[in-house]
């Protein structure tokens, strides 16, 4: 076993469903099966292993999706959003999560989780770009309202949100086809 990977499975999910501020370091230890030392080893301080997991659950959801020029792109999106909807569940968007725990303390951790979003707009804008789509920035602003949209109303509706998203997400693709 990966004992750094243990750390990080371990802290993600405790983060997601506890909170940061709430999860201790002997929670993360005692779900890890690590000691304190071990943790340490790895991860010198908190900020640094809130740091890595944020950094590696954006990379596996970047990880998942299409490149912006694939013909699917949009619809792997919200694909890979019940995915993870459904495996790791919808209580609301982790990185929302972190900024509204961080914002008022720590302007890196802060930064750090308003980063996701950025990226995402910007992957969604590539994917839109690499169509020629007429009218791109409103339609780029509609494909993440309705990201974002999916994520918030999944806390009430489950991963079914990210089914409705993303059909929507294909009509407006579709309607926005140069004739």
């Amino acid at each position: 076993m990966d004992k750094k990977q243990d750390i990080l499975q371990a802290a993600e999910w405790l983060f997601y469903n506890n909170g940061f501020h709430a999860t201790s370091t002997d929670r993360i230890c005692s779900e890890a099966g690590v000691s304190t030392r071990t943790l340490y080893r790895y991860f010198p301080s908190r900020e640094i292993l809130t740091q890595c997991v944020m950094e590696e659950r954006k990379n596996r959801f970047f990880a998942a999706l299409q490149p912006p020029g694939h013909p699917e792109a949009i619809g792997t999106l919200f694909r890979v959003l019940e995915q993870w909807m459904l495996e790791q569940g919808a209580l609301g968007c982790f990185f929302i999560k972190a900024w509204g725990e961080y914002a008022g303390e720590d302007q890196q951790l802060a930064a750090q989780a308003l980063d996701f979003r950025y990226a995402l707009r910007a992957y969604i804008a590539a994917c839109v770009r690499e169509t020629g789509r007429s009218n791109s920035d409103t339609l780029v602003n509609a494909l993440w309202m309705l990201f974002e949209g999916a994520v918030t109303t999944a806390l009430i509706t489950g991963s079914a949100a990210a089914v409705h998203a993303g059909n929507a997400a294909l009509l407006l693709m579709d309607s926005s086809k140069e004739p």
